[in-house]
């Protein structure tokens, strides 16, 4: 992932500098144009009343922008936290539906389900957080497809069971696909250079305000980059829904083997 520099350390020690990082350089345009208006500027009232129309119609876009944006995200990670809990559960319907079959056939399906839910919190997840599609899951579920094109009804209520165990398999296999997709889920890289370049411009237009007091200056400006910091820190944390934190982990998985498959019969 290009940007493991951001998603590997802790939050604590992210944010602060993310954040603070943020203020320091509004901070520092502001202090660096300062001094270009106070001479460039002959009537501060008529130049902050046109400085304001600008301001209110770029903040109108920007700020769509970003609430756009940062809704998409959420929804996004939303739909990865959706598809992780729809797999774990097939699994765990797969698994129990698994006991009204041939034995023969049942009893090495509930094996390879076992091994693949640790595979998949061992090693699928933590590929995942990495930015790398997950295959080490892949050997289980060839193994449970050969076995579920073994099974053989004899007897009509065989033939419901392994009906349903068809059905589930098929379930589980398109849950599985869209937990994986998910991997690639991310903003396009474009509109993450629209979002530096808005925010940019807002700075330097808070920059422009002619205020007197260089310290009320500095606040207000201060406080703006520490709301729009955050908040496209947290976009960008969401951005991949398995790094970072605020990620989508493999809890659900470890519910269900923990409740299902390692629990007493």
């Amino acid at each position: 992932m290009a940007f493991d520099w951001f998603y590997e350390p802790n939050v604590l020690i992210t944010l602060p500098l993310f954040v603070g990082g943020f203020i320091v350089v509004s901070c520092a345009i502001v202090l660096a144009l300062r001094p270009m208006i106070g001479r460039l500027v002959d009537d501060p009232k008529d130049w902050d009343r046109a400085l304001a129309h600008v301001i209110s119609t770029f903040g109108v876009f920007f700020g769509i922008l970003l609430a756009l944006v940062a809704v998409s995200v959420y929804e996004n990670f939303a739909y990865t936290r959706d598809t992780t809990i729809e797999e774990a559960a097939q699994v765990g319907a797969l698994y129990r539906a698994t006991a009204g079959i041939d034995p023969a056939v049942g009893d090495p399906m509930r094996a390879s389900l076992e091994e693949y839910m640790r595979t998949v919190i061992d090693e699928d997840f933590p590929a995942q957080q990495r930015g790398e599609l997950p295959t080490a899951s892949e050997r289980q579920v060839n193994e449970l497809e050969a076995l579920v094109h073994e099974s053989d009804a004899e007897t009509r209520d065989q033939q419901v069971e392994l009906t349903q165990v068809l059905a589930t398999f098929d379930a589980f296999v398109e849950s599985r696909r869209a937990r994986i997709d998910a991997t690639a889920i991310a903003l396009p890289p474009l509109l993450w250079v629209v979002i530096w370049v808005g925010a940019a411009v807002n700075a330097v237009l808070i920059a422009f305000i002619a205020v007197k007091s260089r310290r009320l200056h500095l606040l207000v400006a201060g406080l703006l980059a520490l709301f729009i910091g955050l908040v496209i820190f947290v976009t960008a944390d969401m951005d991949h829904p398995y790094a970072g934190a605020i990620a989508v982990d493999p809890g659900a998985f470890e519910r269900v083997l923990e409740q299902v498959i390692e629990s007493p019969q």
